[in-house]
């Protein structure tokens, strides 16, 4: 079984996103969107995803990836890898 990956949350704002979207980093810097929500993921939610991870990408140079525990729609899966973005399901906050 994989080790799950140890997040440390860190302010949107710093990165100047708004507050309602949470952001972590792990151990080697890479900056992760979190968005755990009952209900799948959907092509809406990709695309604000992704507006938001070229804003990280744009500010900082590093790998973001996409964290949840929801399931997520097959075209916005592949949305998201088309844009480079990974999707993460066995991670933990602290």
């Amino acid at each position: 079984m994989k080790e799950k990956i140890k997040l440390t949350p860190i302010s949107p704002s710093d990165l100047g996103l708004p507050s309602r979207i949470k952001i972590a980093i792990d151990g080697k810097g890479a900056h992760y969107i979190i968005k755990n929500i009952k209900s799948r993921i959907i092509m809406k939610d990709g695309k604000k995803i992704l507006e938001a991870a070229n804003k990280i990408k744009t500010q900082i140079k590093t790998t973001v990836f996409f964290a949840t525990t929801a399931p997520i729609c097959s075209k916005t899966k592949a949305y998201l890898k088309e844009n480079k973005i990974e999707t993460i399901f066995d991670y933990i906050v602290y």
